[in-house]
């Protein structure tokens, strides 16, 4: 019996962190549009990725070619131009492998959406393996308490002598 209520309190706990993280995940708060021309600058660098630099976006490449694309990107917000203006420009000039993260469109939608769902399987699948295991101790326990006579006497003399030290 106290181990159920433990593994329902472990499984509860379980259901109720994975909950928080997908809130936390979905409902980030948006950007602040007041932001200064560096910090734009800096955002939208980090969400292109450097052409001839393995693996790092503008903003953490030092590259020649980071460097002039962070000035074209300063330059077009100095002038006016949308983030996704901008961004737009450079998936015209480089194509869609110049983005740090794939448009949710076509099949890269899959890119999007697979991770949630692994991580709801996954937190279904462990609470599924958490209830089959302890409600499979918890079976096992009485068939040994029912099996043991001796043990199960001597637990009962000792309850009772608990309970007249009690009174």
């Amino acid at each position: 019996m106290k181990h159920e209520s433990q593994l329902k309190r472990r499984t509860l706990v379980l259901y109720s962190l994975t909950a928080a993280l997908l809130l936390a995940f979905l409902l980030t708060p948006a950007v602040s549009e007041a932001q200064s021309l560096d910090d734009q600058v800096n955002e939208i660098s980090f969400q292109l990725m450097c052409p001839v630099c393995q693996g790092q976006s503008v903003a953490e490449s030092n590259s020649n070619l980071a460097q002039d694309m962070r000035q074209i990107i300063r330059k077009k917000l100095q002038e006016g131009e949308s983030r996704e203006e901008i961004i737009q420009y450079f998936v015209d000039s480089y194509g869609e492998s110049i983005l740090a993260s794939p448009p949710a469109k076509g099949v890269n939608w899959l890119l999007w959406i697979l991770p949630a769902v692994a991580i709801v399987f996954g937190v279904v699948a462990a609470g599924m393996f958490l209830r089959k295991s302890g409600s499979g101790r918890s079976e096992g326990e009485s068939k040994e308490s029912e099996a043991s006579g001796p043990e199960n006497d001597y637990m009962k003399r000792i309850e009772e002598e608990l309970k007249k030290q009690d009174s």
